[in-house]
């Protein structure tokens, strides 16, 4: 059963993630724009996983980039991974990434999900209470406040470009 839904040319994706925080819920929005898709958690009104569907960087080639982890000790934990267990477990236990870095790393990259979806004009959102993400490496404890911040001064900075 879903919740909240609505038109993202009506309400804006700010408005959805403040209404969230608000009400300080906790559960799934999902957001739609056609070619692109987005997942966001929210627990108790704070952000605590996200993904997108198009996702530019995996977490592993942004580990690489960060220099949290060397290309070689990725392929060879991702070579090994037959279990499916989840790549960020996988690094720390083969101790190529500590737990605090990789936390910072994934904080990071659910941040980036939140400042695209918030430049979203057009689409749909839907919001389902109490749905939680499935088994993750990382779960983490974003304020939403501090994001919609970022998210409206990057989008002011693209405008400020733009014109």
């Amino acid at each position: 059963m879903l919740d909240l839904e609505g038109n993202l040319a009506v309400f804006e994706p700010i408005s959805v993630f403040q209404l969230i925080s608000l009400a300080q819920a906790t559960g799934e929005l999902s957001l739609d724009v056609g070619d692109n898709s987005a997942r966001v958690f929210f627990e108790g009104g704070s952000v605590t996983y996200a993904e997108i569907s198009n996702r530019k960087v995996k977490l592993g080639e942004y580990l690489v980039q960060q220099k949290l982890v060397t290309q070689k000790s990725l392929d060879k934990i991702l070579v090994k991974n037959r279990k499916g267990k989840k790549l960020g477990r996988l690094l720390v236990e083969g101790e190529a990434i500590d737990e605090p870095s990789l936390r910072s790393a994934i904080e990071e990259q659910i941040k980036e999900v939140v400042y695209e979806v918030v430049r979203w004009k057009k689409g749909w959102f839907q919001f389902s209470a109490d749905k939680r993400p499935g088994e993750q490496d990382v779960f983490i404890d974003i304020p939403l406040d501090s994001l919609i911040l970022e998210g409206l001064k990057r989008l002011d900075e693209e405008g400020e470009h733009e014109g």
